[in-house]
C-alpha cells in the first residue's frame, strides 16, 4: 500500500512503454552498458532521455548495483576502536577517508563496533553486497578477522601492518628512532618506555626500534606494558618518584593521549616537565581540548594514510594490484616537554 498522496516511484518500463521501445533499449539509451549487443539510434536515444526527464524518473539504485556489480560504497571498520569523530585519530582518519571518497565520486559506510553480534554475523554484514570494498584497523582484538582476510571483499588496512591484506601505514621505526636520537642530543640516558599491552603492529615497531636505537647509545630503558593509557601505573609512580640518581629522566609514550595524561600526572606529583622529566609522544594528533604544552612527538600523516588506503582499494577493484604494503614518512616535532 502507497502513503496517501504520494506518487508512485516511475520505473524504467513506465519509461520505456512512454517511449513506445522495450525495456532492454529502454535500459540502454539511459547509459547502462549493451546487453547482447543491443544498440541503439541517436533518435531513439534522445527520446527515451527526453521521456525520462518528463517524467522524472530515477534511476534505482539497488537494481544499478546488481546490474553492474558495483555499489560504489566503500566501507570502514574499525573494529572495537572507536569511531567517535571527536578523537583525533579517529576524526584525521575518517577525514581522509571522505576526502579521497569525494575526490573518486564514491560514498563512504562506516561499520560500528558490532558489539552484540556474532563474528559469522559481524562477516556477514561487511560481506552483505552493500559495499565494493573495504577500508580497516586491523587490530588483534578486532572480530571476525582471520575469516575476512581469506574472504572475496577486497580490503586494504591502515595503521598495522598485516602479511595477508595490502596496508598503509607510517614509519613506525623511523619516528622512534628520531625520539632516541633527540633524547641522546638533550643528554638524557636513563628513559621509562610506556606501551600498550596488546600487540599491535604498529606498538610492537614503534617500541623495538627505540630499544635498539636506545642501546646503540648507551642509553637505559624501562619498558612499561599497561592496558590503560591514561594512568600511571604504581611501578610507574615509584619509578619517577625514586632518587634523581636513579629515577627515568623521559618518559616515552606510544601515543599522544598517553603522553598527555603522563604530564599532568608527573605535576602532579610535583615533577616538573621536562626540567625534572621529560615526555615524548607518538601520532601527532592534538587532544579533544587544546594543551597547555606543546608536545614534542611524532607527527604522522593519519589523513593521507586513509587517503591512500581508499586509492589502493580502488585500484584492486578495477583489478590493479596494490604494493603489501605502503610507508609514509613521519616528522619529529620539538615541543617544550622534551
Amino acid at each position: 500500500m502507497s502513503i496517501q498522496g504520494k506518487k508512485p516511484r516511475v520505473t524504467l518500463q513506465d519509461v520505456a512503454d512512454v517511449a513506445g521501445v522495450n525495456r532492454v533499449t529502454a535500459s540502454v539509451a539511459l547509459g547502462r552498458s549493451p546487453r547482447g549487443g543491443t544498440r541503439v539510434s541517436e533518435a531513439t536515444r534522445r527520446r527515451v532521455l527526453e521521456v525520462a526527464h518528463n517524467l522524472s524518473y530515477t534511476p534505482n539504485v539497488l537494481a544499478q548495483a546488481l546490474h553492474n556489480r558495483r555499489t560504489h560504497i566503500v566501507g570502514y571498520y574499525a573494529g572495537y576502536e572507536t569511531l567517535n569523530a571527536s578523537h583525533p585519530f579517529a576524526a584525521a582518519i575518517l577525514n581522509g577517508l571522505q576526502r579521497s571518497c569525494r575526490r573518486h565520486q564514491q560514498d563512504l559506510l562506516l561499520f560500528g563496533s558490532f558489539e552484540r553480534d556474532s563474528d559469522a554475523d559481524i562477516y556477514a554484514a561487511l560481506l552483505g553486497g552493500k559495499i565494493d570494498g573495504l577500508v580497516m584497523l586491523p587490530t588483534p582484538l578486532s572480530p571476525a578477522l582471520d575469516k575476512l582476510y581469506t574472504s572475496p571483499l577486497p580490503i586494504v588496512g591502515i595503521a598495522n601492518a598485516h602479511p595477508a591484506i595490502p596496508c598503509v601505514v607510517v614509519d613506525d621505526a623511523d619516528g622512534s628512532r628520531q625520539i632516541a636520537a633527540h633524547l641522546v642530543r638533550r643528554g638524557h640516558r636513563r628513559i621509562l618506555y610506556r606501551t600498550h599491552r596488546e600487540r599491535r603492529t604498529s606498538v610492537q615497531r614503534r617500541l623495538e626500534a627505540f630499544c635498539a636505537a636506545a642501546g646503540d647509545h648507551a642509553m637505559t630503558v624501562a619498558v612499561s606494558q599497561t592496558d590503560d593509557d591514561h594512568r600511571l601505573t604504581e611501578a610507574e609512580i615509584e619509578m619517577l618518584t625514586a632518587a634523581r640518581d636513579r629515577r627515568p629522566t623521559a618518559v616515552v609514550c606510544w601515543m599522544d593521549l598517553c603522553a598527555h595524561a603522563v604530564i599532568a600526572q608527573c605535576e602532579a606529583l610535583g615533577l616538573q616537565v621536562p626540567a625534572d622529566v621529560a615526555v615524548v609522544g607518538f601520532d601527532g594528533v592534538p587532544p579533544v581540548l587544546p594543551p597547555a604544552r606543546t608536545l614534542t612527538t611524532v607527527s604522522a600523516p593519519w589523513t593521507e594514510v586513509a587517503m591512500a588506503a581508499v586509492d589502493h582499494l580502488l585500484a584492486l577493484l578495477r583489478g590493479d594490484k596494490a604494493p603489501p604494503e605502503t610507508v609514509l614518512p613521519v616528522t619529529l616535532h620539538v615541543g617544550d616537554t622534551a
